[in-house]
């Protein structure tokens, strides 16, 4: 092994003795074993990231709803989709859907409406007991 003595009598390795000495020894297990223990570590956070960030939470309702119409005049600027989202509510897929029930009610083929027409415009309320 390339070693070398100092002043004091003491042994010294030179760098490349030093590292022969580290991979048969003990230091090198503690390593692998700090970079496994890391690993493990690292995975069991991002399962339960994973697992409480995708939690989805839905409420039922325990009324039931009925349909109702509501006449709206459309007045100047009045878009489809401005009425639309002002009555739209959960029993809808989205705003598109109820975009085409809304044009389905009327008769409409296109999405075109005039100022001081009328439209109906379904929605549901909560049924009285």
């Amino acid at each position: 092994m390339d070693k070398t003595v100092n002043m004091k009598g003491e042994k010294i390795y030179s760098k490349r003795a030093f590292h022969h000495y580290c991979k048969g020894s003990s230091y090198m297990v503690n390593r692998r074993r700090l970079w496994s223990i890391g690993l493990a570590v690292l995975i069991v956070v991002l399962f339960f990231s994973v697992l409480f960030i995708t939690k989805t939470v839905t409420a039922q309702r325990n009324t039931s709803r009925i349909k109702k119409v509501a006449s709206i005049e459309i007045k100047e600027g009045d878009t489809l989709w401005s009425i639309a989202s002002d009555y739209v509510t959960d029993e809808y897929k989205d705003l598109h859907d109820y975009i085409d029930e809304i044009k389905n009610s009327n008769g409409m083929a296109t999405d075109e409406i005039h100022a001081g027409n009328f439209i109906i415009v379904p929605y549901y309320v909560d049924a009285a007991r």
